[in-house]
């Protein structure tokens, strides 16, 4: 083959790859920047909660390769129970659900505990241990701290009322097995909230 026939030949063959690259290139990062919903939670979430509308939102992310691990728009996790606790904004992932009613372990409840009885860095989310203690009067003999409860989730604070040295209102997640003596610890004593670190 002549040489101005190899040469061209070599030409038609680099512009050709060089064209595939950059089309390769062009379809990768339209690939790694395609967006989609996903479902997103709102607020922190505890472990064994069934989750409602008002916990969710829908929200365009670009997860590429990683998207199968996450529930997409086309799902409805609503009625799914958690697995693990949440954090606000955090992208629910399906190895973290279960539509199994038993693993739906927790309850919702509020109560409320004097301001100087909770530490001023507990937020949503936190994870805590609750005591309740009895204070000595009249030179009574002094009762022994009862632990009601760990792992406790902290699903909302309201401190509007500890200003003066008020209560603080608390709603959070805590294991049905335990519900009934932390109701009984309401009606005696005080209430004494633990963070778990920190």
């Amino acid at each position: 083959m002549p040489p101005k026939k190899i040469s061209y030949s070599r030409l038609i063959v680099s512009v050709a790859l060089c064209a595939a690259a950059l089309i390769a290139s062009y379809a990768m990062a339209i690939a790694a920047n395609h967006t989609e919903k996903f479902w997103v939670l709102i607020h922190p979430v505890a472990a064994g909660t069934q989750l409602e509308a008002s916990d969710l939102t829908l929200e365009s992310v670009a997860l590429a390769s990683s998207a199968h691990h996450y529930l997409s728009h086309q799902s409805n996790p609503i009625g799914s129970i958690t697995t693990r606790d949440f954090s606000g904004g955090e992208l629910l992932e399906r190895s973290s659900l279960t539509d199994d009613s038993e693993a739906m372990t927790h309850r919702q409840i509020s109560i409320s505990v004097r301001a100087a009885d909770i530490p001023s860095s507990v937020v949503i989310g936190d994870v805590v241990s609750i005591f309740q203690l009895h204070d000595t009067k009249n030179g009574e003999s002094p009762e022994k701290t009862h632990h009601i409860a760990s792992g406790v989730f902290v699903n909302s604070i309201d401190r509007k009322g500890s200003n003066f040295g008020g209560e603080v209102a608390l709603t959070v997640s805590i294991d049905h097995d335990v519900l009934g003596d932390l109701l009984d610890a309401t009606t005696s004593g005080r209430l004494v909230i633990v963070q778990s670190h920190g």
